[in-house]
């Protein structure tokens, strides 16, 4: 590997923290730092970080090449002390006064003021004329001060949150902390302020835990969860806490095994460790025969953010934050898996699963981690959140005889076995790991950017109207000073306006006193009033919106709180917003509702977008509705029933039933044939195998099965199987186990192809019940169809891709379903190719995509999936009052074109009397150009051009609710281009809505740029995941 990264933190700008306790994200204008959209420089530099690699050292000692002279490690890291406040006590008055004198106006405030001190402008109490940019600049400094006032104490809070860390244990990739006195003076102040905070915040819950003692929550309410650290508070700090293993959720009596292949070196294997299906041995990197000699046992203690190192070994509590980046060694859940909610990160509240490394399987307790003995090869830090290669390597040792040669191993590290700073573990007893990256080498905090300064519209120009004031006055004077130096020098010098003692006299002198002089008389030009107004104002909006209580949000109890008061103003500019769909407009509440198999649609809803059909129909949906929906009611109850007599399905819940098609069960049951029946049967399988979900079986009566998964998507597909009588009960590292109609089926996954934005689809082998290895995969229609076997099932693809088109005008998300049937031999010679791509230091993901790109080819289509994300509450009546308003709507989206138009009918952002612009289907620059010009011509009567263009930029009326543009991704890759967008932009300038398809997050980035930049115009971005945040950071706001 590469030599250890030298620190780089001093040189680097402190950086502000994404998503902190009790803070939502806030994410910066364009003048902030990016995250999905750096600069050009931003990703050269993280790119170039990421190939400076470091060595982290465990329970070994440095070699030589890296330590200096005295034996210390060379390589220096950032602290994980953080602060993102803008100012200390120290800094606070020069850096407040540097910030506030970018107003050009308290320059010339200060200008004046220092003219008045010289007695000969004949000012009278010159000291007065300092009171004005006194009171500007005081209260001004009083809001700044308050605003970072909570950074400060979120900072605070922040570094010195709990955390158990491993003692009694040597880190010998870093020196010890050298505390200098001015450290000491800081950690003093730091104390004091942390005991007043406490203090006042304690005096201050005072009267509501009272409150509280004496009644209940309110209902739907959401407590704020106690730290895991706590809990602890009643414990001596010197006491090591157990850290008991926590088997699987599953019951033991009922769990499966699998009898791999024996390795020929299986008799190494430790005993904590499980051999996967695939049969291969991983190893332990415990050495039971390992003696540390340490002083003092090594235990767990608590201690603060801010101390975590690189190299220290960190437990992880349930509901507890991750300090720092570590690679997770071991989990309380048996098979190495733990749960993590990252939407400090980037936005996403759905759990995401995250795997231990399989040679720590044997770390259980404070003594494991004293006896484990590796090195870990890590790359560099940089700012991708879904990127990360690593290798850990040490000598495999006999558990059974201590005397026989070691043997060298390695196991790649992926993001995968990555737990990031900011992320919060859920449903996971606890999680031992090791610390790659501190402080502002973390991926939240390289992501996060500097805190930025920002200024309101208003005040920009505010100082360009200042300059323009200043030009007037100067012209002003100087006029006055001309006039003054001709009369002096005509007339007698004694019937001069002023008297100027023994220094007037000549007509220059004269001209040039009275030039300053009358600076002074008609300084008032710039009304020193209206800025000490405007910050008052300021002060008093932030205020009023905090108290609001429209705007407080009663499930979480809490209020609107601004974050900058500076750019309040600016919301009551905004002309143009975008939204994202998914989890935006809609509640990201995923509901399966229809599927086709072997060419047969099953299901009934009805849906929002296919209520938005009715009303482009004219049809009366407040009637029909109701009607469609109360014979819904009567074929769940009747599919119930039949659900009911094929089994006793004990994990079927009647009132969370969300596919309703009677005549699926009656298929399922071979009344439609034997190869009706299987082919629902395949199906239903498919849906149940293919999936990174874990189930949590809870004791109730009768039983449930909840399913914690990365997308809502998923645990939607494997709840549906569950009702169809395919329950996932189990799932281990060796496999999965079903419970199929009351019978247990264990089935071997013997690996999983995850699915990523790139790929747009995912992947199972699956080894069956019968020995046969099949490949399920679902994912996009257009992605699955490329991959289908060439010249078979023609009918079938033209009946599913029919189907599936019905299915997205009703406003559902559309997946397929296909498998391939693999031998022995062909998965023999894959998996060679994937395991030598798994263990790849560079270009591990590329390499691993091509070696899953062999085996996803041939595949046999099975049917299709469709799911319903229903609309937000109050989101037609939301968009309505926005159109009333004037504001533009653009949705950006990754839905198809009709679904997207059906959702924009049910939400009020298109109606009947639009003439909808559709823009599809082309595939050159020119011929893009050609539609946009052409559409132009038929609606607006407009030719295109800059000319046109500019006239567009100046009226900034609201068009007409007359026409809407619908454009999807492949057409907007042209338009985007520099010798289209200009008309296309000219286009949507005189439409009220419009809607973008099929587009990805770089799209959406370029089109906020795109008007942004074009109209010159105030944006708002919208939007809950890090498919927009791009656009986002974009955005004014």
């Amino acid at each position: 590997m590469a030599s250890q990264m030298p620190d780089e933190s001093e040189g680097k700008k402190r950086r502000s923290l994404w998503g902190r306790k009790e803070e939502k994200p806030q994410l910066d204008s364009g003048e902030s730092g990016k995250m999905a959209g750096p600069s050009s420089s931003d990703s050269e530099e993280g790119e170039e970080n990421r190939h400076l690699g470091r060595n982290v050292y465990i329970n070994l000692p440095l070699p030589p090449d890296a330590q200096d002279e005295d034996g210390k490690p060379i390589a220096q890291y950032a602290r994980n002390k953080i602060r993102t406040a803008k100012y200390t006590p120290l800094s606070f008055i020069p850096k407040n006064l540097w910030l506030q004198f970018h107003n050009v106006a308290n320059i010339y405030f200060l200008f004046i003021t220092i003219l008045q001190i010289f007695a000969i402008f004949g000012a009278s109490n010159p000291e007065l004329g300092c009171i004005p940019l006194v009171a500007i600049l005081l209260i001004s400094g009083i809001k700044d001060a308050i605003e970072d006032y909570r950074r400060t104490v979120l900072d605070l809070e922040l570094n010195n949150t709990p955390v158990h860390i491993l003692l009694g244990v040597p880190n010998v990739n870093v020196t010890d902390d050298q505390v200098s006195l001015w450290r000491k003076i800081k950690k003093a102040t730091t104390r004091g302020l942390r005991y007043l905070f406490h203090f006042f915040k304690s005096l201050k819950n005072k009267g509501k835990v009272e409150q509280a003692a004496g009644g209940a929550p309110k209902p739907g309410q959401l407590q704020r969860m106690q730290t895991r650290a706590s809990i602890y508070t009643i414990a001596d700090d010197g006491e090591a806490i157990q850290m008991t293993p926590v088997p699987s959720p599953a019951p033991t009596s009922n769990r499966f095994s699998f009898t791999p292949g024996v390795n020929e070196r299986s008799a190494t294997i430790p005993p904590q460790n499980k051999t996967p299906a695939n049969g291969k041995f991983y190893g332990s990197v415990v050495d039971p025969h390992y003696d540390p000699k340490n002083e003092s046992p090594a235990k767990f203690k608590r201690d603060n953010w801010k101390n975590v190192r690189v190299g220290d070994w960190v437990r992880i509590y349930n509901n507890e934050e991750v300090p720092a980046d570590i690679v997770i060694l071991a989990t309380s859940d048996a098979d190495g898996a733990c749960y993590v909610e990252t939407k400090n990160l980037d936005g996403e509240t759905n759990l995401k699963v995250r795997h231990a490394l399989h040679c720590g399987a044997g770390i259980k307790h404070a003594r494991d981690c004293e006896k484990a003995r590796f090195t870990v090869e890590s790359e560099g830090p940089h700012a991708n959140l879904y990127a990360y290669t690593g290798l850990i390597r040490w000598d495999q040792v006999d558990a059974a005889d201590p005397n026989k040669p070691t043997m060298p191993m390695t196991e790649p590290i992926s993001v995968k076995n990555l737990l990031l700073r900011g992320c919060s573990l859920r449903n996971t007893d606890w999680v031992v790991g090791v610390v790659l990256f501190t402080g502002s080498e973390t991926k939240i905090m390289m992501n996060a950017g500097v805190t930025p300064t920002k200024r309101s519209r208003i005040q920009r120009e505010l100082n360009i109207n200042v300059l323009l004031n200043f030009v007037i006055l100067f012209i002003m004077c100087l006029l006055s000073g001309i006039v003054q130096g001709v009369f002096s020098g005509k007339k007698d010098a004694s019937q001069s306006f002023f008297e100027y003692g023994s220094i007037g006299g000549s007509p220059g002198v004269d001209g040039l006193i009275t030039f300053w002089t009358t600076v002074i008389l008609f300084q008032t030009l710039v009304p020193v009033s209206l800025y000490i107004s405007l910050e008052i104002i300021k002060g008093a909006q932030a205020f009023f919106i905090f108290s609001d209580i429209l705007m407080y949000y009663e499930p979480l109890d809490y209020p609107c709180t601004p974050k900058s008061w500076n750019i309040s103003d600016d919301v009551g500019q905004i002309e143009y917003i975008f939204s994202d769909k998914t989890g935006t407009l809609t509640q990201n509440v995923m509901e399966f509702k229809k599927c086709t198999i072997n060419g047969r649609p099953y299901g009934e809803a009805y849906t929002e977008a296919f209520a938005g059909i009715q009303k482009r129909q004219g049809v009366n949906v407040g009637v029909e509705g109701p009607k469609v929906k109360a014979q819904i009611a009567e074929d769940k109850r009747e599919m119930i029933k039949a659900l009911r007599g094929i089994d006793d399905n004990v994990y079927l819940d009647d009132e969370k039933l969300t596919f309703i098609s009677p005549e699926f069960v009656r298929h399922l049951t071979g009344t439609a044939g034997e190869a009706q029946a299987a082919a629902c049967h395949h199906f239903m399988l498919a849906l149940a195998l293919c999936h990174s979900v874990l189930p949590d079986l809870v004791s109730d009566e009768p039983p449930r099965i909840e399913f914690k998964a990365q997308s809502p998507d998923e645990a939607a597909l494997v709840a549906t199987a569950r009702d169809m009588g395919f329950s996932l009960v189990e799932r281990t590292q060796s496999g999965v186990r079903l419970n199929i109609h009351g019978k247990q089926v264990g089935y071997q996954v013997l690996n999983t192809l995850e699915f990523n934005s790139a790929r747009k689809r995912m992947s199972a082998i699956i080894r069956m019940p019968d020995d046969r290895i099949i490949l399920f995969c679902k994912g996009a229609d257009s992605i699955i169809y490329s991959r289908l076997t060439p010249d078979q099932q023609q009918e079938l693809r033209k009946s599913t891709a029919e189907h599936l088109e019905i299915f997205a005008r009703e406003g559902l998300r559309t997946l397929c379903i296909a498998e391939r049937v693999l031998s022995e031999e062909e998965y023999r010679e894959w998996m060679q190719l994937y395991d030598a791509a798994s263990a790849a230091t560079v270009g591990r993901d590329e390499k691993i995509e091509e070696v899953s790109e062999l085996i996803e080819q041939n595949l046999t289509l099975l049917g299709g999936t469709a799911i319903e994300d229903r609309l937000q509450d109050g989101v037609p009546d939301s968009i309505a009052l926005l159109g009333e308003a004037g504001i533009k709507l653009w949705v950006l989206t990754g839905d198809k074109v009709e679904t997207a138009i059906n959702i924009g009918f049910s939400c009020n952002l298109l109606n009947n009397e639009m003439d909808l612009i559709i823009l599809q289907s082309v595939d050159s620059i020119e011929a893009a150009h050609e539609m946009i010009l052409r559409n132009l011509r038929e609606h607006f009567d407009m030719q295109g051009g800059a000319e046109e263009l500019a006239v567009a930029k100046k009226n900034h009326d609201p068009p007409p609710p007359t026409h809407a543009v619908v454009i999807d991704g492949d057409t907007l890759r042209f338009v985007l281009d520099d010798a289209v967008k200009n008309d296309f932009l000219l286009l949507c300038k005189q439409c009220r809505a419009v809607l973008c398809c099929r587009v990805s997050p770089s799209q959406k980035a370029a089109v906020v740029r795109m008007v942004k930049v074009g109209l010159d115009v105030m944006t708002l971005a919208i939007g809950d995941g890090i498919a927009l945040f791009s656009a986002v950071s974009l955005n004014h706001l």
